[in-house]
């Protein structure tokens, strides 16, 4: 069931055409406090408490398997952090726009205007 709702949402991202929404979407994922793999590496957390409680043999290694499947989910969403950021700075942006009266007289934009020499000095 949660498998087929995670396949939703990478189809949902594989269709859109906006990168601010395929950001939003990744958001859903990556976010460090909520996001799928912050919820996934709690999910670890709780089946490595769950196995501790058992006294059977391979109960031992599982637990640390489990403890470490957490860990290694959170260092991907560390090492991801700035990535739903960064998704969205790649979005086009506006053109920027001139000022008429810069743009209408010709001059390159952020010369400065010429100034006279001071008055009695000549060369």
């Amino acid at each position: 069931m949660y498998g087929r709702q995670v396949l939703a949402l990478t189809d949902l991202l594989n269709g859109t055409t906006s990168y601010e929404h395929a950001a939003d979407l990744a958001e859903q994922v990556l976010e460090p406090t909520d996001g799928l793999l912050e919820r996934l590496a709690e999910f670890f957390e709780a089946a490595a408490e769950k196995v501790r409680e058992s006294d059977h043999d391979d109960a031992f290694d599982l637990h640390y398997d489990l403890e470490d499947a957490a860990s290694t989910l959170r260092e991907l969403g560390e090492d991801l952090h700035v990535a739903v950021d960064r998704m969205r700075a790649l979005a086009p942006r506006p053109p920027s726009r001139q000022t008429a009266s810069v743009a209408g007289a010709g001059f390159g934009v952020g010369l400065p205007a010429a100034v006279a020499p001071p008055a009695g000095r000549t060369r």
